[in-house]
This record gives C-alpha cells, structure tokens and sequence, in this order.
C-alpha cells in the first residue's frame, strides 16, 4: 500500500504546487510579491525525517528532475537542491530530537534557503540585478511565510496519512 501511496502523495503535492504558482505574482500597493508554494519540498523532507530518508531521496530525484524538465529555466537546480536538502535534513536530525516544533522551524529555514539558492542561481547565471533585500522582500519571506502556513495546515493530514500506509 506505502508503494502506492507515497509517490501519490508526491505527485498530488507536484501537481498542487505547478497549480499554486501559476497564480504569481500577486500584486499588492504596486508590488509584486511572489508567494511560491514548495510542498513537494515540504513532503520530501517530511518523509526524510519520519518514514524513510532513501525513499525521499528516490522521489527527491524523480521529480527533481520532473521540475526541471517541465518548470526550470536553469536544469538541474530542482534536483540539486532536492538531494542537497533531503541528506542535510537527514543528517540534522541524527543530532535533533524528531520534534513538530524543530521540524516546521527547519522546514521554514529550508524554504528561505531554497528560494535564496534560485536567488544566487539567477544572479551567477543570468543578467539580473535584483538586491538582495528586494528579493528577500518579494520573493524570500513571503515564500517561507505563505509555506509556513501551508504546513500548518498540510502537515499534520500528510503525517496521519503516512502513520496510517506504514501500519
């Protein structure tokens, strides 16, 4: 059942996040701000932490790669960034009690972390000139703060699901 029903849980969260972010920006007092959605990330993690961290890795390659084909301008960032992630969470929580407050407040981190390394990427790779406190403004905080809320609300459902397939 855990076969079928993790990757399901995987693509539903892909499949949410392309649907989310295709509403962006939003503009608000003139101001685009960017509330990107990173569930799958979230899940990944999730995953790394209470079930299996191979597992994680597996679907951290597959739709890593999945998001660069069909989402990324500059490939191999989405898979990258998923595995670099995944073994880093993993590797935190050797030292970490498996805590919901450690683990939303490192999921948080994570997803500041990983919307500065599309930030780095874009200002190595291509021409923009975007400061730092500007993207930290439009596209950082309101990131972490909207995947905040998002865990929230998600993460206690995908956790019972996950309990409920490894019985």
């Amino acid at each position: 059942m855990q076969v079928v029903v993790i990757p399901l849980i995987a693509l539903l969260l892909f499949y949410l996040d392309t649907l989310i972010n295709t509403m962006m920006p939003v503009t608000l007092f003139g101001q685009a701000f960017y509330f990107t959605s990173h569930l799958l990330l979230l899940y990944l993690l999730m995953l790394t932490v209470y079930k299996n961290p191979t597992i994680a890795l597996i679907l951290g390659i597959f739709f890593g790669l999945l998001s660069d084909v069909y989402l990324g301008t500059i490939y191999g960032i989405y898979t990258f960034s998923y595995i670099v992630f995944i073994i880093m969470m993993n590797q935190l929580f050797k030292v970490f009690y498996k805590d919901i407050t450690v683990m939303i407040a490192l999921m948080f981190m994570f997803v500041l972390l990983f919307e500065s390394v599309f930030y780095i990427m874009y200002l190595t790779l291509t021409n923009t000139k975007m400061n730092i406190f500007v993207f930290l403004g439009t596209h950082g905080i309101p990131s972490s703060l909207m995947n905040l809320l998002l865990i929230v609300l998600i993460f206690p459902v995908i956790l019972k699901t996950l309990e409920r397939t490894y019985k």
